[in-house]
């Protein structure tokens, strides 16, 4: 009786053993057959056996439904290299679970898209994946492209696969992010086409960038009239961090970070859900770029203010910390200054060559990783007073329990 028992037992051990040795065992093609609605991810994979054909490790696969190819809508249309580069984007590496995200965490998981002509971020570019409150998990990419998973955590011989209602968008430089999706960073962009720095900032391998928002220029737009080309690239370089991309868990109170100008510091402030770096105000964290991350800021810093900090028992916004002079207006009827630095996309008057402070010409990375600067130069953007002030800045600290 007691053998009988044990043989049953074993028989139901073996059942099930040969059942998860099954599941785990199962190939993405079969495991993806077993869902609806992935019919075009499904051919993608067929035609590109070279991406997902081998894996040389554990990894999580970001696969888009047809709806979020239907979306889209011209993804059928992409060149050979931005489709590969937008396949590898959606292949994540390590096992990723939605259960082990808690509510309001975030990961940076890195991809498979490591191609220098479309990232120059160290083991691949990022993803961000944010567990909501609502238990619903919503992927980030370049452009603020955003996606929630809708079908969780299906195992794979190699790990895991995650649906999505959205495709994700490879990161791209610094210039094209601020025209189509953060345009409150077009203020900055431009100074550094002023300073003749673009293609040093595009071009640099793995940065994090602490960008002051339009308004925070408009503040200071008497200041930067005044201010000579050298003094310009001396600011600017303080606002760049070379050799890590810091998202914005990585920024410690007290952590202290060397920029571009120097080495100069720059201090990280937490205080209750709020997080500055020097005394300006980070408003909004982890915009992907290609080269790395940008988070936006409220106010200019300087390189020579490097102990300014902030003062909490202001109830108004810290003030800037370089001397104001002349214009100090903010607003979407007041020019912003370095605007017309910009190099026009369209419908521009050409522009005259210049050596002093508005020569930097030359393109910033944008959508096909490479850059020129061929010294020749380019229409001038007009006309774009306060453009995009206040756009994209979201406010962080309810995200950020301390």
């Amino acid at each position: 009786m007691v053998l009988g028992s044990t043989t049953a037992l074993l028989g139901v051990v073996s059942t099930a053993l040969l059942s998860a040795m099954s599941a785990q065992a199962a190939s993405l093609e079969s495991v993806l057959a077993g869902q609806a609605n992935l019919t075009t991810f499904r051919g993608l994979i067929k035609k590109h056996p070279d991406i997902f054909g081998k894996f040389s490790g554990e990894v999580t696969i970001a696969a888009p439904n047809d709806n979020a190819f239907g979306k889209l809508g011209d993804w059928d249309s992409y060149s050979d290299s931005r489709l590969d580069s937008t396949l590898h984007y959606h292949v994540l590496k390590g096992s990723i679970t939605t259960t082990s995200l808690l509510k309001g965490d975030s990961i940076w998981a890195a991809t498979d898209l490591t191609d220098k002509d479309y990232t120059s971020v160290s083991g691949g570019q990022h993803l961000i994946l944010n567990k909501q409150p609502s238990e619903e998990v919503v992927l980030t990419s370049g452009f603020a492209t955003r996606g929630t998973i809708v079908v969780e955590d299906l195992s794979f011989d190699n790990g895991k696969i995650q649906i999505i209602d959205s495709v994700m968008r490879v990161p791209e430089g610094i210039e094209s992010t601020a025209r189509s999706a953060y345009t409150d960073l077009t203020a900055f962009v431009g100074a550094l086409y002023a300073a003749d720095l673009i293609d040093e900032v595009a071009g640099q391998k793995d940065v994090t960038i602490f960008a002051p928002r339009n308004a925070a220029f408009q503040q200071l737009a008497g200041t930067f009239e005044r201010m000579d080309t050298e003094t310009l690239r001396r600011v600017l370089r303080y606002h760049v961090v070379p050799g890590r991309v810091s998202h914005i868990w990585e920024l410690k109170n007290e952590s202290v970070l060397a920029s571009a100008e120097n080495g100069n510091k720059l201090a990280i402030t937490r205080h209750t859900n709020f997080i500055y770096v020097n005394s300006a105000e980070i408003l909004q964290a982890d915009i992907l770029v290609s080269n790395g991350v940008v988070h936006l800021i409220d106010n200019v810093l300087g390189p020579d203010e490097a102990n300014a900090r902030p003062n909490f028992s202001l109830t108004a916004a810290q003030p800037p910390v370089l001397t104001q002079v002349g214009a100090t207006a903010t607003g979407t009827g007041v020019p912003t200054p370095f605007a017309s630095d910009l190099p026009c996309t369209a419908s521009c008057p050409p522009a005259e060559a210049s050596g002093g402070v508005n020569g930097g010409y030359g393109t910033a990375y944008g959508q096909d990783g490479s850059s020129t600067n061929g010294g020749v130069a380019l229409p001038r953007c007009t006309g774009l007073a306060g453009a995009g002030v206040g756009v994209g800045i979201a406010a962080i600290g309810a995200m950020m329990a301390l």
